[in-house]
């Protein structure tokens, strides 16, 4: 013989199921109703909770949109690195996550990869000290 539940088990379960519809109504709604953070740059992106991409320059994504650091990260045009010796630039370049490689020692152009590489710090060295740098990207000045 079946078992038959009583009234009360019944109208309890009802209104349980009816309680989780409200609620994931009630999320949906305020989804659907949240504006947008009005975003148009990487510094308003990275205030507004945007996820930082560990690309170089830095990207920062929110909205299914993304924006690039425009600002610069390697000092005036990558000036901060001349005078130091070669190991010190490439060091330094290596802790702040920039790309750079030796492109000139002494005079003598070294052989490199013909690659474009946005940022990239180029540098030419005399007599074991930094003289020059071109940042890829940039326009010389």
């Amino acid at each position: 013989m079946a078992r038959v539940q009583r009234p009360s088990v019944r109208i309890w379960r009802v209104i349980i199921v009816l309680v989780a519809l409200a609620v994931i109504v009630c999320v949906a709604v305020a989804l659907l109703l949240m504006k947008p953070a009005n975003v148009a740059n990487f510094g308003e992106c990275e205030k507004a909770g945007g996820t930082i991409l560990t690309t170089y320059p830095e990207q920062c994504s929110i909205g299914g949109k993304t924006f690039t650091n425009t600002t610069s990260q390697h000092g005036d045009k990558g000036q901060a690195y001349v005078g130091l010796t070669e190991s010190a630039a490439l060091e330094k370049a290596s802790a702040a996550n920039i790309p750079a490689r030796i492109v000139e020692r002494d005079g003598k152009p070294l052989p490199v990869t013909m690659d474009y590489v946005l940022g990239r710090l180029n540098f030419y060295v005399k007599e074991g000290k930094v003289y020059k740098v071109n940042v890829e990207g940039e326009s010389a000045s």
